[in-house]
């Protein structure tokens, strides 16, 4: 009798997943960051279910629970993704891996996946304890799932935001883009925390269900869309900061956030002609005003190019766009006239927007093209205004926390002192623009609105041409390019001796 086929030893993962991932997610998986924190997250769980037999409401139970799962998601996991660059970069391990001839754009979009699918992991596993609740009753299934669907699209965006910044080697400024980062995500709590928890959830769930399908649809691709083209901007972002200086990640960055802003105006100012609620284009306002300020820092936050192989390739859009491609080329001085172009894009759907509510009801509204102009110059002050010439990143972030101090201490003195003009000085920058027009006296606060718009422009237009002072370095390395491009010259014929 022949004995039994021995049984092949199991594998964990298959020899189709990126190395990369296989590696973060066998290492994060061991970790005893992750162990610890799921141990510690499913035991408060089971305790808080244990404890809706005892004198515990249903309603506080369900708070707890889901304070416990956003910190988990929004917080915990994300968390991961603080140091890992960093700790790459200081170990020697990433030095390492950029040997394999892996690209910086890999490396990153794998650790962000190892991130994202102990996310993943850890989201599947509340679904037992939302099911033993809904039989406890004062759980809605449709609201639940809406909750948790959001803050896993959140914790996405997070730990890629996390881990493009874990790049800079400053602790202190890693944890000021992350307290930032918390700030930018209580909106996103306070919406779970509004679908979970309150009644009016249901008149907002049964208004989407009176939608045709097809707005529907818009709306959940345009909801995934903005995710999925946060996430990959975020980790493009992160990989341009930790890839070798002949490399050029930022012409592909630049159009995929031009043609995304593209595609974001036009559906909102065709939102605008079909429908008479003006009151729904603030779903396609925010994203594009909080796109166009988050790419415009990461542009000009970029280093000067040094070496002809950035600009290689590009010499066909040359011929195509003439001078127009230069937009596109790496270094903050084609991105300060790049972050031109989509300012001017935003603010041109900001007037389509007005005049299109002034068609309908008959009412010009200018303060507010002038507020959003103060809002989208912001960003061109750091290239003016230099802290840090080693560090266009971190020179940006310091102008910026410093000169909202000296808004806020402004607004600050003016209430101690009882001096209702020392706010309205703030209009000199655009950063500390609105805390001039929202504190001083309301007699006064178009003509500060107007003059902080006008000094707005002024500072753009300062930026670009102290930008354009950089350009001839662009023209140096197009020729330079162009002598790589040329063929060899062929090999000359041998000569008969004499």
């Amino acid at each position: 009798m022949n004995p039994p086929p021995a049984l092949a030893l199991p594998q964990d993962f298959g020899d189709h997943f990126s190395p990369i991932v296989v590696k973060e997610l066998r290492q994060g998986l061991r970790t005893r960051f992750f162990t610890y924190a799921l141990t510690l997250f499913h035991t408060a769980l089971i305790l808080l279910l244990a404890c809706a037999n005892l004198e515990l409401s249903l309603e506080m139970m369900n708070s707890a629970f889901w304070v416990l799962t956003g910190i988990m998601l929004l917080v915990v996991l994300p968390l991961r993704g603080f140091d890992a660059l960093h700790s790459e970069a200081k170990a020697g391990t990433l030095d390492m891996l950029a040997l394999t001839s892996m690209p910086a754009q890999r490396i990153l979009q794998g650790k962000w996946a190892a991130i994202y699918g102990q996310t993943l992991l850890v989201a599947c596993s509340v679904l037992p304890y939302m099911v033993a609740r809904y039989f406890f009753g004062g759980v809605e299934i449709a609201r639940e799932a809406l909750g948790l669907a959001s803050l896993v699209l959140g914790s996405g965006i997070l730990s890629a935001a996390l881990l493009a910044f874990s790049s800079q080697a400053s602790l202190l400024l890693r944890l000021t883009l992350g307290v930032a980062l918390g700030f930018a995500a209580l909106p996103l709590g306070f919406f779970t925390a509004g679908v979970v928890m309150s009644t009016e959830a249901d008149s907002l769930l049964m208004d989407f269900r009176d939608l045709s399908l097809w707005q529907q649809a818009g709306i959940v691709v345009l909801v995934l869309t903005l995710t999925v083209y946060s996430i990959w901007y975020l980790l493009a972002m992160g990989a341009s900061r930790i890839a070798p200086a002949s490399e050029n990640h930022s012409t592909r960055k630049r159009f995929a956030a031009l043609v995304m802003l593209s595609l974001l105006t036009l559906a909102g100012v065709l939102h605008s002609l079909l429908t008479n609620d003006a009151e729904e284009l603030i779903w396609y306002f925010l994203p594009l005003l909080f796109l166009t300020m988050f790419t415009c820092m990461d542009v000009m936050t970029e280093e000067m190019p040094h070496f002809p192989t950035c600009v290689v390739g590009l010499q066909r859009l040359r011929n195509l766009s003439g001078i127009f491609y230069r937009l596109f080329l790496p270094g903050w001085a084609s991105g300060v006239a790049f972050s031109m172009l989509l300012c001017l894009l935003t603010l041109a759907f900001t007037m389509a927007v007005i005049l299109c509510r002034a068609g309908l009801m008959g009412d010009l509204d200018w303060d507010v093209p002038q507020g959003i102009t103060c809002f989208l110059a912001a960003p061109f002050l750091p290239v003016l205004i230099q802290v840090s010439k080693a560090n266009h990143f971190a020179n940006w972030w310091v102008v910026q926390i410093i000169l909202l101090a000296l808004g806020f201490g402004l607004v600050i003195s003016g209430e101690v002192l009882d001096v209702d003009w020392l706010p309205g000085l703030s209009f000199v920058t655009p950063t500390t623009a609105h805390f001039g027009v929202q504190s001083i006296a309301y007699e006064y606060r178009d003509t500060v609105l107007v003059l902080s718009a006008s000094l707005s422009g002024i500072w753009m237009l300062a930026a670009l041409v102290y930008a354009w002072r950089f350009f001839p370095l662009y023209r140096e390395l197009e020729d330079q390019a162009l002598s790589l491009d040329k063929p060899p010259p062929p090999p000359a014929a041998d000569v008969p001796a004499a």
